[in-house]
């Protein structure tokens, strides 16, 4: 798997080389079957840090879904590994959502999406946590994503959070977060991530930037960030596409001073498609 950094240059991982866990995956996709992987590449310029989970065919194998999130550790190395100056990427890749193959979109209708979303997130707390202000959470989050999407008008929107609280989840990174499940939950739940209305392009794709962060104890006063991806090319029973898969990214401010920030991917499965399941 390889990445093209901000910088212009590549990395890359391999699970001959690279993986250090393995592991049979959940697939919201029937039919398929999944698996995922985490992988650790440490050389002289920094170290890797990748996630994927890979959702295959197993009659079709080039039938297949990945997504995950890669962190990019310049210049240091196992076993100090810090989340400071780091670069964080969302990848998600597969037949369905090539905009080199694009989908046969409806014209007319709507379609809701349910899956899940995860990634990591960072918060520094400020002075409303007393004696941990100045704490920082570093973690993995996981949560349902809901999206609706109108064929007619060629938009959609989604929320994170807003089906059941984000959770943590010591899942993969343990390498560098500590194998140890830290007391964070009461950082973490209740936030919902809105993702407000956006055109979709008629192969499929969309990215924009109007993103919204409620919690119902904690006053954010600052919200920034994106969200985008592709509708897939393959139809559900409806004649709908049958799932949508893509990234995500927060940043906040509060009122208390408290900052954090969510970077995620997410695979979202139509309503239809979730029906037709076993």
């Amino acid at each position: 798997m390889f990445l093209q950094l901000d910088d212009g240059s590549e990395a890359s991982v391999n699970t001959a080389d690279d993986a250090i866990a393995t592991r049979p995956g959940r697939t919201p996709i029937p039919g398929h079957r999944a698996r995922d992987w985490t992988f650790v590449k440490d050389v002289k310029r920094g170290t890797s840090v990748v996630y994927a989970l890979v959702s295959w065919d197993p009659d079709n194998p080039a039938d297949y879904l990945m997504a995950g999130w890669w962190a990019q550790f310049p210049g240091q190395h196992l076993p100090e590994l810090s989340f400071r100056d780091t670069v964080q990427y969302a990848i998600v890749d597969g037949p369905e959502i090539d905009p080199a193959s694009p989908p046969e979109l409806p014209l007319e209708g709507q379609a809701t999406y349910t899956g899940q979303a995860g990634g990591l997130y960072a918060y520094l707390a400020g002075s409303d946590w007393g004696e941990d202000e100045g704490a920082v959470v570093i973690d993995e989050y996981e949560g349902v994503i809901t999206i609706t999407t109108d064929f007619a008008d060629a938009t959609m929107s989604a929320c994170i959070g807003c089906a059941g609280d984000l959770v943590t989840r010591r899942a993969h990174f343990g390498i560098f977060l500590g194998d140890e499940l830290l007391d964070t939950q009461g950082v973490a739940a209740g936030y919902e991530l809105h993702f407000g209305e956006t055109a979709f392009n008629p192969d499929g794709t969309f990215q924009h930037d109007d993103v919204t962060v409620r919690h119902p104890e904690r006053t954010v006063t600052r919200t920034e960030g994106y969200w985008g991806g592709s509708l897939s090319n393959v139809p559900d029973a409806a004649g709908h596409p049958r799932l949508v898969a893509g990234f995500s990214g927060a940043d906040i401010e509060e009122s208390d001073g408290s900052i954090g920030e969510f970077r995620g991917t997410f695979v979202a499965l139509s309503d239809t498609s979730r029906a037709s399941q076993p």
